[in-house]
């Protein structure tokens, strides 16, 4: 049975406080929650409007369904669950790492986690203005990599400047990636969709690179930070394979 209470506090898991007061987080569709269920994320509910399902979930009307629901559509799956806790050890870290200053949009974030989840990067760091990864936006976006794909929530200056990997931080007037060679154990930082990487992080930075453009066209002045993302990791992959 779908209470007011319980409709109250699903609805306010879009907040963040709210989120991490309660240590828990939304995941909505059939493929998410499976997945989510196959990585044994501990949860407190699942609720489907299927007659039948293969992981033990309570049946409730397609109007309740929408009530709990934060897509404009709801799906016929719904899973609410605990939030991991992760401990991060950068001396445990053998491969190379995202490290994200600023992130502000939510489908960025899901975008980039299902990038590292693709090109085997196990661990974004973030800094403490980043979106949460368990925004709910975050959560469908990354259509299950949220699962395998870890996000650490540090001071990112700090956690640069005392890092022993080298650090290459993207930018508009950096060296081509194509021209450098990107090592294995590295962190890659991306910066703020608008503002790019701060200046307290960016004095940390080893190596600045780009991604060259096209000079027929001068109109376009930078690439969305998730599809930065993407390139840079697919160069670093063509490289070290």
């Amino acid at each position: 049975m779908v209470t007011k209470s319980l409709i109250n506090q699903i609805q306010h898991l879009k907040q963040k406080k709210f989120r991490q007061k309660k240590g828990l987080f939304l995941a909505e569709g059939e493929k998410l929650v499976e997945e989510l269920l196959e990585a044994n994320f501990k949860y407190i509910k699942l609720f489907t409007t299927e007659n039948s399902t293969i992981f033990p979930a309570d049946f409730i009307t397609k109007t309740d369904m929408q009530k709990l629901s934060h897509l404009k559509n709801a799906s016929n799956y719904l899973g609410l669950f605990i939030k991991p806790q992760y401990v991060f050890d950068l001396n445990k870290i053998s491969s190379s790492i995202l490290a994200l200053d600023g992130i502000s949009d939510p489908g960025n974030l899901g975008t980039i986690i299902r990038t590292c989840d693709w090109y085997g990067i196990n661990d974004i760091v973030c800094s403490k203005d980043t979106v949460d990864c368990f925004n709910s936006k975050v959560v469908q976006s990354s259509m299950g990599s949220i699962s395998r794909v870890k996000c650490h929530y540090v001071d990112l200056a700090s956690f640069i400047k005392t890092s022993k990997m080298n650090i290459y931080g993207t930018s508009l007037s950096g060296k081509s990636i194509y021209d450098l060679n990107l090592k294995k154990e590295s962190i890659f930082v991306f910066g703020n969709e608008s503002n790019g990487i701060s200046s307290k992080v960016y004095e940390f930075i080893d190596n600045s690179i780009t991604i060259p453009k096209n000079n027929n066209n001068l109109l376009i002045d930078s690439l969305n930070v998730a599809s930065s993302v993407s390139i840079i990791l697919g160069e670093r992959f063509r490289q070290n394979k």
